[in-house]
């Protein structure tokens, strides 16, 4: 059976770690199941370009635009003569499906949807297009593979019930506790601070001016003159406008945006929480990652997934999305909490690289789970 994963880049997103973790999940579990995997990329560069794995054989289209991608697309395409296309974003299945007609009857088209419908940030004409564009193109797809089931509600909504079908993420690995318990070098872990964590692009839909604001009042609020830090790991296009807030406020010794790091799951084991400030997720891989290490969370109560990952606060405290005073007493609430490390950490794998991969083999093999 060959599958072609199809895929823009491979840059720093969430979408392409969750890719590169599943291949290598559906390599581990594969054994006996005659699967071999392809990946298609149309650029080259970017920084998790080093963890395809070597049993995954790779095609780089060259980063080409408009006409010039949709023949090298078409040709790639032809040529792997796939039984089985997975488009791991919405843009690529528009790009790819159009080149169904070329292909064998019989090849299967599976989309990933991460994220909800409607996107806060985007205007409602934007959101007008992009239900409009799900509605004609989906329905030629054979399942929409949603991320979580509040994305999947998000697609049900349209009129795809008939299509739609949840795999969680392949988010948690095994070498995660590994990669955690290797040493975070931080002048902030040095000295009897309270450090706080949040992972993921400096962009509109991480929401770190909110984030910023929040442990601005944090500080002011502190009657218990506590030593609050902040780490924010990741990097993207509004890195100037969050740092010109943090200086605006005052906030240069207490708040490091550290950028892009090949490792974050060091400085979420030695935080003492993490704190996600979303306008929207899919399936949020930082938090589940949280914890599986075993540590505490606090998240905006943004669609889609956090609800759905913390049990309606079970196992984490929930507050409303672009309210700084709450997501501030969210922080010293969760804080206080004593929670259970163990049972943290079972709802996290329950989220596994495993389990992920051996729900997309047998939908290859059986083309339902």
């Amino acid at each position: 059976m060959k599958v072609v994963f199809y895929l823009d880049n491979l840059k720093g997103g969430g979408v392409q770690r969750r890719t590169m973790r599943l291949l290598k999940g559906i390599v581990e579990q594969s054994e006996g199941h005659f699967i071999e995997l392809n990946l298609v990329i149309n650029q080259g560069a970017g920084e998790n370009i080093n963890m395809v794995p070597a049993e995954v054989k790779l095609h780089v289209l060259g980063g080409k635009t408009g006409r010039q991608l949709n023949d090298s697309l078409e040709s790639a395409l032809i040529s792997l003569t796939p039984d089985i296309v997975v488009c791991c974003m919405g843009q690529q299945f528009i790009q790819a499906i159009k080149h169904k007609g070329k292909l064998l009857g019989s090849c299967r088209w599976y989309i990933i949807q991460a994220v909800p419908v409607n996107l806060i940030a985007n205007s409602w004409y934007s959101n007008l297009i992009r239900k409009l564009a799900i509605r004609y193109f989906y329905p030629k797809a054979d399942k929409v593979l949603c991320v979580s089931k509040d994305v999947q509600s998000t697609v049900d909504r349209l009129g795809l019930q008939r299509k739609t079908l949840t795999i969680y993420n392949p988010v948690v690995s095994e070498n995660l506790l590994d990669l955690s318990n290797e040493p975070a070098e931080h002048e902030f872990f040095s000295k009897e601070h309270t450090v706080l964590v949040a992972a993921g692009r400096l962009n509109v839909q991480k929401d770190y001016f909110t984030l910023i604001k929040a442990f601005y009042l944090l500080k002011k609020m502190n009657a218990n003159n506590t030593s609050y830090k902040l780490l924010i790991l990741g990097g993207g296009e509004l890195l100037e406008k969050i740092n010109s807030l943090v200086c605006d406020l005052g906030l240069q010794d207490d708040v490091d945006l550290v950028g892009f790091v090949d490792n974050p799951y060091k400085y979420i084991k030695k935080s003492d929480l993490f704190v996600m400030s979303s306008l929207w997720e899919g399936l949020p891989n930082a938090m589940i990652e949280a914890l599986a290490i075993g540590k505490k969370v606090v998240s905006t109560d943004c669609i889609a997934g956090p609800r759905e990952i913390l049990d309606n606060g079970k196992y984490g405290t929930l507050v409303p999305m672009q309210d700084p005073e709450a997501l501030a007493n969210g922080i010293i609430y969760e804080l206080e909490q004593n929670r259970d490390t163990e049972v943290l950490v079972r709802r996290g794998w329950m989220f596994s690289v495993k389990n992920s991969a051996e729900n997309y083999i047998k939908l290859f093999e059986n083309g339902k789970l």
